[in-house]
């Protein structure tokens, strides 16, 4: 097994810390439904980026950051949640999409739970 770069070893450390700070402030600001929900898709896109190409990495850490600044932003509003921009969602490859559709359901069928 080849030994991992310096590079490397400081991106996979920097994605461990930014996924923590995401855990915390799920923990830290959500209700309990919104933050069993938001565990679970950072935790599959977090695994799904493990491996991914460093540009890959920047664009991922860079749209995992401005999230963690736009939960806390909204938690003081004490409102959660925004339409995605057309250019946002036009980006997406079709994976992203579906799973974004998929969250979609399930946040909608958590939310209809709650009525």
């Amino acid at each position: 097994q080849a030994a991992m770069s310096g590079r490397d070893a400081f991106s996979r450390s920097a994605m461990l810390v930014l996924y923590r700070n995401v855990l915390k402030l799920h923990r830290r600001v959500l209700p309990q439904e919104m933050r069993e929900l938001g565990d679970s898709y950072a935790r599959n896109e977090f695994k799904s980026h493990k491996k991914a190409q460093i540009g890959q990495i920047k664009s991922f850490t860079k749209e995992w950051k401005e999230y963690v600044y736009t939960i806390e932003l909204q938690s003081h509003k004490g409102q959660f949640g925004r339409d995605l921009d057309s250019s946002k969602m036009e980006a997406l490859n079709d994976e992203q999409k579906e799973n974004l559709h998929r969250l979609q359901r399930e946040a909608q069928n958590k939310g209809e739970k709650e009525t």
